[in-house]
C-alpha cells in the first residue's frame, strides 16, 4: 500500500499539472465576430483577425476568460495582461467595425509589433494555440496599413 501511495501521488500530481497546462478550454471558447460596416476593404480581414486573436486583451468587454482565470497565479497574470493591453493599445468596437479611424500612431504601433513578432506575446500563445499570426495574417495587416496610409496622403 505504501509503495502504491509513494508512486501514485507523484504520478497524480504530474498528470494533474499536465492537464492544467493544456489549454483545452481556450479552444472551445468562441466569440461573436462582427463584420465591419465601414472603412477600407482591407480592414475586413484585419478586423476579423483582431477580433479572433487580439480581443481577449485589447478590446474592452470582449475578453473570454478561461476556466482557470481565478486560480491564484493565473488571475494576477491575466488581469495584468488585460490591464496593460487596454491601457497601451485599446481597440474599440467602432474602430474594428470601420466606424472610426485608427490614428497614424496606432497604425505605426500595430505595424511595429506585428512585424517584430511581439504580438501576440509568447506566453499568450502558449495557452491559446490558435492566437499566433500566420504569414497570411501578417500580409493582411501590412496591406491594410499600406492602404490606410495611402488613403490619408495629403491629410494632416
Amino acid at each position: 500500500m505504501k509503495k502504491v501511495l509513494k508512486i501514485g501521488i507523484p504520478v497524480f500530481l504530474v498528470v494533474s499539472l499536465a492537464l492544467l497546462a493544456f489549454p483545452l478550454s481556450n479552444n472551445f471558447a468562441k466569440r461573436q465576430i462582427e463584420e465591419p460596416l465601414g472603412g477600407l476593404p482591407e480592414l475586413k480581414p484585419v478586423s476579423i483577425i483582431m477580433q479572433n486573436k487580439c480581443a481577449d486583451c485589447h478590446i474592452k468587454g470582449k475578453t473570454i476568460y478561461p476556466f482557470y482565470k481565478d486560480f491564484p497565479f493565473a488571475k494576477q497574470l491575466i488581469d495584468d495582461d488585460v490591464k496593460d493591453a487596454s491601457e497601451n493599445m485599446p481597440f474599440t468596437r467602432e474602430k474594428l467595425l470601420g466606424l472610426q479611424e485608427f490614428s497614424r500612431l496606432e497604425l505605426s504601433k500595430i505595424h511595429t509589433v506585428i512585424e517584430s513578432g511581439e504580438m501576440p506575446p509568447g506566453k499568450y500563445k502558449l495557452l491559446h494555440w490558435d492566437a499566433g499570426l500566420t504569414e497570411s495574417d501578417r500580409k493582411a495587416f501590412t496591406d491594410w496599413i499600406k492602404a490606410e496610409t495611402e488613403s490619408r496622403k495629403g491629410q494632416r
